[in-house]
């Protein structure tokens, strides 16, 4: 791994920012969203990508960011230069000019016919009108309001108001006096609404509503989604003050949630005014809401499920290896080599020299621009648009430095498949160590341990690379966690189809989870997401259990005696 150069900060006069056209377009956005030092913070990264017609989603930003990082960007924490911001977008550019589809999880064994699902929608969307004599039948157009629940009022004060004004029928399943008959109508309302309207706000915790919300999209349902930030650290729901403990398990299950939904280029909104509209548009236009723009208050993720960063690292070690004496610049002859070990094609000396006619030293973020413009202005194919064919296979240095030591293969290859992915809770109950991995090593069976990572958000895309090439996933949701970000995962795959073994335990009454008491309230919030998991499992034939040692069994006999068909 190189380590950090000799500090070329932005503002060096003897700097060549702008070697072209392309690298003129892409200083003019970055300038508008930088700092005094020209430095690009994070937060602003996605802002400048989309002035450019690139929406990368949010687990994307923060890949690009680790990516400069890892390899000694010289830049200040959480902010990228120009140079490296240069191949951040000419690399996204490739990805959206080859267009590739999302890649299938090996452990998939359904694949949902959207024939059949049409149908079966329809007859059960005549069947409700039946029940709901009230509404008109040309109002076939339905949108089931889910989400927060009490104490919120987000329904009757905004949206139920909106729709009503705007002639569109929904369905409300908050009601006053809740009655065992009113479960039917609710489920048949929801599968027949053609937009599934969902709002996770900031007063409840939403348990329920992100693991559906997960399961939904997985689906290839129609969900606008709205998810209110935690602007407070002094969060209080049902009277009771939030612990930072809880807030950080609420906060990574949003995250994870957030990354699942976007990898379906499905955007998420902060607003609900501008959800609604957005609503509006996706009924009268008949159109997909992965289809909505920023013009229309939408914030659009395109190709989600990609990994960023390949080409910055690429030429980062380009330059290091030719840099050997580590001066921190190349001289001209320098970065015609450094260019052709990463293109495998020669720069123009003469373009070069006309371009910088005194100083012949090149830092690391001019060389970044230097490749970017050249490649625009060659004639032949780029380095960028013939790299890039591979674009679905993983980073191998990325995933061999956060792939579990434990995993039986050595080193982690391409189109290596493995067995197992060990999802679920992390707790003082150490299931993988004293029972599964034990007997997955017995059984001469593979895995991947995500638990022997601390959490981190740059970890999620690594993470979910990883899981989608096992053959199986086993999730233990524990009782001695609250386990929100597993079961959000946990739904999402049973929603696309995929062999899972799930073992779900509820929290006891006076629990205590990382020196916290929960409150009686609090159980019942966690207890009903499990609850909700494992009917979703149960409808779905997913092998369901409450003791370890059993679903580990079942997780053995699944994996020695039904090969995996995508295998």
């Amino acid at each position: 791994m190189a380590t950090r150069r000799r500090n070329a900060s932005s503002s060096d006069k003897s700097k060549t920012i702008v070697w072209g056209s392309l690298t003129s377009v892409l200083w003019s956005v970055f300038r508008q969203n930088s700092d005094d030092e020209h430095h690009l913070h994070f937060s602003k990264l996605r802002a400048a990508c989309n002035a450019l017609d690139l929406f990368p989603s949010t687990s994307q930003v923060h890949e690009m960011l680790m990516c400069a990082i890892e390899y000694g960007s010289p830049c200040k924490p959480d902010h990228i230069t120009f140079g490296e911001f240069c191949v951040l977008v000419s690399e996204l550019r490739s990805y959206y000019n080859i267009n590739p589809k999302a890649p299938v999880p090996h452990s998939l064994i359904k694949v949902r016919s959207e024939l059949s699902l049409h149908k079966k929608k329809r007859r059960d969307k005549i069947h409700l009108f039946k029940l709901l004599p009230k509404i008109h039948e040309m109002s076939i157009r339905i949108v089931f309001l889910g989400g927060s629940c009490n104490p919120t009022r987000w329904r009757s004060e905004i949206a139920i108001p909106y729709f009503k004004d705007h002639g569109i029928t929904f369905y409300n399943p908050q009601v006053q006096h809740w009655k065992p008959e009113l479960m039917e109508l609710e489920a048949q309302a929801k599968q027949t609404a053609d937009v599934l309207f969902f709002v996770i706000d900031s007063k409840t915790r939403a348990i329920s509503s992100m693991i559906e919300v997960a399961y939904l999209v997985a689906t290839q349902r129609q969900v606008v989604v709205i998810m209110c930030e935690y602007k407070d650290t002094n969060i209080v729901i049902d009277g009771e003050k939030l612990s930072d403990s809880e807030m950080l398990d609420l906060v990574k299950g949003r995250l994870i949630l957030t990354d699942l939904v976007e990898r379906n280029s499905v955007p998420i909104f902060a607003d609900i005014h501008k959800a609604l509209k957005c609503t509006q548009k996706i009924l009268s236009n008949r159109m997909q809401v992965q289809n909505l723009k920023l013009t229309d208050g939408a914030q659009p993720v395109r190709h989600g499920h990609l990994k960023l960063g390949r080409a910055l690292l690429e030429l980062r070690e380009a330059f290091n290896s030719v840099d050997s004496s580590d001066l921190g610049y190349l001289t001209s002859k320098d970065v015609c080599l450094a260019y052709k070990s990463c293109t495998g094609e020669d720069l123009d000396t003469k373009w070069l020299k006309q371009r910088r006619k005194v100083q012949d030293e090149f830092v690391y973020e001019e060389f970044c621009a230097i490749v970017t413009e050249h490649r625009q202005q060659a004639e032949t194919p780029g380095y960028f648009q013939r790299f890039f064919t591979h674009i679905l296979q993983p980073f191998r240095w990325l995933v061999s430095k956060f792939s579990p030591p434990e995993a039986q293969v050595e080193e982690y290859e391409d189109e290596e498949i493995r067995d197992v992915y060990l999802g679920g809770s992390s707790g003082e109950i150490q299931w993988r160590n004293n029972i599964v991995i034990p007997s997955l090593r017995k059984h001469g069976l593979s895995f991947v341990d995500p638990a022997v990572h601390d959490w981190d958000q740059k970890l999620i895309p690594i993470h979910v690379a990883l899981r989608e090439n096992c053959r199986l996933l086993f999730y233990v949701i524990s009782s001695d966690r609250r386990s929100l970000g597993s079961m959000c995962e946990a739904g999402y795959y049973i929603g696309k189809g995929c062999r899972m073994v799930l073992c779900i335990q509820n929290i006891p009454k006076e629990a205590v989870i990382d020196s916290d008491k929960l409150s009686e309230q609090s159980i019942k919030d966690y207890n009903r997401g499990r609850e909700y998991l494992s009917d979703l499992a149960n409808r779905e034939g997913v092998p369901l259990f409450e003791n370890i040692e059993e679903a580990s069994s079942s997780v053995i006999a699944i994996l020695t005696e039904q090969p995996s068909p995508c295998s």
